[in-house]
């Protein structure tokens, strides 16, 4: 996720979503509950900054849910990534780790999310961590990004990724118009995109990814949490496409937690030009580490 700051040609006025959150080094909610995410803190962030991660995971706990099972994760410090302690221990759905360590300084990414670990039984992600660059972090939060791009992270790790949907045979196209195929969002992107007589749904095409660029097309889509960008203006809505996409993958979905939203092509008229692009915060592990339920042994 790469900050280029641009000129706008609206003014436009944000606020950060604000809501309760738990402290550094302890889980939220704990480990063992239902919940669909588990969080853990490697570091301090501020109460505002926690605020974003804490709304962030309680709007994807309302919209999508699945029992994945317990897991027992053992591993030696800095398995997956730097700053991952050593772990034994058991959790239920989605362990996923918030971490504030630098990627590679100001103007840069100021996020990356990497999937540590799948369940053997349908690849969804199970272990995970969410990195946040400190050189940008504060920039980003007085600018009103900050709760979109947490939730945007926070789709990767569930499973917008590369990871999740290719070994399902969910996406087509090459480089110049790849396409995410999975039913449902197919079919949410039809009632709300009619105007779109491409193949649906379109992927992002400008990075020569092709099928491999965990972003929607920008250029069709607009303002949508999945795309490659976030803007001071821009309202990031949670669409019942991505969460169409989902249920492809094999979540259950609550669709009434989608946001208002109808695709809008990004170029023309007087739109906003985004502040924040977010590309390659997708950090892929390969091979993936495949864990198995407690349950299944």
């Amino acid at each position: 996720m790469t900050v280029k700051p641009v000129r706008s040609f609206l003014l436009c006025a944000s606020a950060s979503l604000c809501l309760a959150c738990g402290s550094d080094g302890v889980t939220n909610p704990p480990p063992g509950s239902d919940a669909q995410i588990d969080l853990r803190y490697i570091n301090a962030l501020s109460p505002s900054q926690k605020n974003a991660v804490s709304a962030a995971a309680a709007k994807w706990m309302r919209a999508i849910s699945k029992d994945l099972g317990t897991f027992t994760f053992k591993s030696a410090a800095g398995d997956c990534f730097p700053e991952e302690p050593a772990l034994n221990e058991s959790h239920h759905n989605l362990l996923l780790f918030i971490s504030v360590r630098q990627i590679d300084g100001l103007g840069g990414a100021i996020a990356a999310t990497t999937v540590c670990g799948v369940s053997s039984r349908d690849t969804l992600p199970v272990l995970g961590v969410i990195r946040l660059d400190p050189a940008d972090l504060d920039s980003a939060e007085a600018r009103g990004n900050l709760p979109g791009i947490v939730l945007h992270e926070m789709g990767h790790a569930l499973g917008f990724n590369p990871g999740t949907y290719l070994p399902r045979g969910l996406s087509a196209g090459g480089r110049d118009d790849p396409v995410f195929s999975g039913v449902t969002a197919r079919a949410e992107f039809a009632q709300h995109g009619a105007w779109y007589t491409g193949v649906t749904v379109p992927l992002e095409n400008t990075t020569g990814q092709g099928p491999r660029d965990p972003h929607w097309r920008l250029s069709v889509f607009g303002d949508e949490l999945m795309v490659s960008v976030v803007g001071r203006c821009f309202k990031s809505p949670l669409s019942s496409i991505t969460l169409g996409f989902f249920k492809d993958i094999g979540y259950d979905v609550d669709f009434s937690v989608a946001d208002p939203y109808e695709v809008v092509p990004f170029f023309g008229g007087s739109r906003v030009v985004p502040e924040v692009h977010l590309q390659k915060d997708v950090v892929t592990m390969a091979p993936p580490k495949f864990m198995t339920p407690m349950r299944e042994r």
